[in-house]
């Protein structure tokens, strides 16, 4: 069964993306920020991270830059509110699988998930 990370600060967005997700068959960790996401990624070795970017603290974009930074090339999918073209570029420049807004469409969700366990492990980050 593959883990998805999912880390968001909201507590209605997680439990909106988590429930499509456990449905699917996924074990599903959460984390509430970007500290706590990045100890989670450590913690669980995730198969795949589905993050908000804009969180109090660590926010998403920098808490993507430091799992690079670390070496780690988990998937990474985007889940977010912000509809800035140069929010999703910085996004592509991260080397994320899917860049999603939201209101969550689980069905779109579950799919961009299902892509990103196709990347390989320990190769560069796919799209």
């Amino acid at each position: 069964m593959a883990t998805i990370l999912l880390i968001d600060d909201s507590r209605l967005s997680r439990s909106m993306a988590a429930k499509p997700l456990a449905e699917a068959g996924y074990a599903v960790v959460e984390a509430v920020d970007g500290e706590g996401g990045l100890r989670a990624v450590e913690q669980h070795q995730p198969d795949c991270v589905v993050t908000d970017l804009l969180m109090p603290g660590l926010d998403g974009f920098h808490m993507l830059e430091e799992i690079r930074r670390r070496g780690n090339n988990v998937p990474v999918i985007v889940l977010t509110a912000d509809i800035q073209e140069g929010s999703r570029a910085e996004c592509e420049r991260q080397s994320v699988v899917a860049f999603l807004n939201k209101p969550i469409d689980p069905v779109v969700l579950r799919e961009a998930v299902d892509r990103a366990l196709l990347c390989t492990p320990g190769s560069p980050p796919c799209r």
